[in-house]
Formats: structure tokens, sequence, C-alpha cells
């Protein structure tokens, strides 16, 4: 029989450090977007990807006491986690969530070098200073509110990751109606792909698949600015720009 407190331990640190991973992410792409981002996949401010990344350092590589091979196992690790992770969502959402094509020393754009060391280095002081904090802090709860705590952190989650997943699920059916919609336009306007009448049809095409895109649609559309359809690479493209295009309209 699994030991339900470590169990409920586990979860408890799994769901603390996605939401420093999430402060994390969002501090990094704020500053590289120089405006403020809200990342991440769930609703919620937490970024699981680092919570199970940081729960696989503390408790497969804890043990470790030099720095130099903690370093090493730990971005390995990671990257590993980072890798299947990616593939798994593209097998799932038919879509490319990320990529690091324009980094040097990348492997299929899914994982990359300087991401290695941010990870080695982050989980270096994770394991070696952080963890240690958290375990004083989780030993202060009580056993009862400790087993409310996680339930209540269980059942937020999995919700979360109910309403995200089903609200995403239909996005590649809508980028095919789009380009169906597009491609009849280009049919029957012949060599006048380019007239004003073309043009302006095609924009209609746009604002009717915006004003389709459910609110988890719209919200990842703004989290991963990275995101790409496997089967509309270049079509996912042009939807957030004439989107963000036009919401930076309104905005003005």
């Amino acid at each position: 029989m699994p030991d339900i407190n470590l169990i409920e331990r586990y979860f408890f640190w799994l769901v603390l450090y996605s939401i420093i991973g999430w402060v994390y992410e969002c501090i990094v792409e704020s500053i590289r977007q120089k405006k403020i981002v809200n990342r991440g996949f769930l609703n919620g401010p937490y970024c699981p990807i680092y919570g199970f990344g940081s729960l696989l350092d503390v408790v497969v590589l804890g043990w470790i006491e030099n720095p130099f091979v903690l370093f090493i196992m730990s971005a390995v690790l990671t990257c590993t986690l980072e890798y299947i992770t990616s593939v798994v969502m593209e097998k799932l959402f038919n879509a490319r969530w990320w990529d690091y094509y324009d980094f040097k020393f990348n492997i299929n754009g899914r994982v990359c070098l300087l991401g290695a060391l941010a990870f080695g280095t982050l989980s270096l002081i994770l394991v070696k200073f952080i963890h240690p904090f958290i375990v004083s802090f989780t030993d202060k709860f009580s056993p009862p509110l400790f087993h409310v705590v996680t339930i209540g952190l269980f059942i937020i989650v999995t919700l979360d990751v109910i309403v995200t997943i089903s609200g995403f699920l239909g996005f590649d059916n809508k980028l095919k109606e789009l380009s169906v919609a597009i491609d009849q336009i280009k049919t029957n306007i012949d060599s006048r792909v380019n007239s004003s009448s073309a043009v302006e049809r095609i924009s209609t095409a746009y604002t009717r698949f915006s004003k389709s895109l459910n609110h988890q649609q719209m919200r990842l559309l703004k989290s991963f600015p990275r995101l790409q359809s496997i089967k509309y690479k270049s079509l996912t493209d042009e939807v957030k720009k004439f989107i963000f295009k036009d919401t930076s309209k309104k905005e003005k």
C-alpha cells in the first residue's frame, strides 16, 4: 500500500513548485517581450512542467552531494522531461507549443543548451537551498489541515486541466475550416487573389475565426507566442498576426 501522507507531500510540493515556476516564466517572458505576460498552459498561476521537474530533482537526485554531478544530472533530467512533454503535447493537440530553433545547440527545437544550463543551475539551487526550507514549511501543517489543503488543491488543479484541455481541443478543427474558407475565396477570385475583394473576404474570414475562438483558445494563443498547428503552420502565424494586430488597435 502506498504511503498516503507521502503522496500528499509530493503532490503539495508539485503544486508549490508549479507556482514558483509560473512566477519564473512570467518574469522571463515579460522581460523578453517587454510587456506583462501571463504565462502558463493552465488557467491558474502554476506551470506543472516546473512542478514535475522540481519533484523529480528532489526525489530522484536529492541524494547527490557533489554540486557538479547534481548540476549535470538535473540538467539532463529536466531537459528530458521538457523534450517528452513537447512530444506528448504535440501529439495530443496537433500543435507545437514552443521551439528553440533560434537558439544554438538545440535538439529538434524542443530543448537547447541554454535551457539545460538554466535548469541545471535552478535545480542545484532548488535541491541545496530551497527544498530544505519547503520541507520545514510543510512540516508545520497539522495532519488534518494538510489533508484538507491537498484535497482542495487536487480538485482545483484537476478541474483546471479538464477545462483547459476540453476548451482547446477544437482549435485545429477551426483552423481547418478557416483554411477551407480561404482556399474557396482564392479559387473563386482566380487570378485576382490580391484584389481588394479577395483581401476583404479573407479579412472577414479571419474576423469570423477570431470571434469563434473560446476563452481557452484565445488565452493560450497569448500565452504561447510560438504556438503552431502541425498541419496549418503558416496559417497559425497569419491568424496570430491578425488577432493581435486587431487587439492592439482596439487598445489604442
